[in-house]
């Protein structure tokens, strides 16, 4: 009898209780590009430096539960930037360098997806560093994920495999 008590207080408490800190269930870091005709969205931690082609995305799904209020961002790169272009000069985006020109910190009001995503990403532009880069999420408080990436020079990066065309039969109104 006990047991079914302790059970019956603890899903009451899980419907009723105090809200929890936010809880992450699943992430993923995607790198996106063109490449042989098609885009690429690839789940891996390289990334090819492709200025004006190369993006890279966090995502994040949390539990169910209270929305989010707000999150922090810190993009931490290997050496510094010479420029971070406008997110250095515009107070309105919400973004911080660091005296260093190492770190961006973004803040944000998270916004979920219906599935309980969320995401933010970042482009690959002329003079970013080569190296490993680190991307730490926290929302309300609560640091959630720490995304560690390479950023590679093209010729080092390992390209996927193009797909070939299917051969195709040799016919009257198709001749090769």
């Amino acid at each position: 009898m006990l047991p079914r008590i302790v059970a019956a207080v603890w899903t009451l408490g899980l419907l009723f209780g105090p809200a929890t800190a936010v809880e992450m269930v699943e992430s993923d870091f995607q790198v996106t590009f063109q490449y042989g005709g098609t885009g690429q969205r690839l789940s891996e931690d390289r990334v090819p430096l492709l200025p004006g082609n190369t993006c890279y995305t966090w995502w994040v799904r949390l539990a169910p539960g209270d929305a989010p209020q707000s999150a922090v961002e810190r993009l931490i790169l290997p050496a510094p930037l010479s420029s971070w272009g406008d997110l250095a000069t515009n107070p309105d985006d919400g973004v911080e360098i660091s005296a260093d020109n190492t770190t961006a910190t973004s803040s944000f009001v998270p916004e979920l997806d219906s599935a309980g995503w969320l995401s933010k990403g970042w482009c690959a532009a002329e003079g970013d560093p080569l190296g490993m880069h680190r991307i730490e999420v926290s929302i309300d408080g609560t640091p959630m994920k720490t995304f560690e990436f390479e950023v590679l020079a093209p010729e080092d990066y390992p390209w996927p495999a193009l797909t070939q065309p299917a051969p195709r039969e040799r016919t009257v109104h198709n001749s090769w």
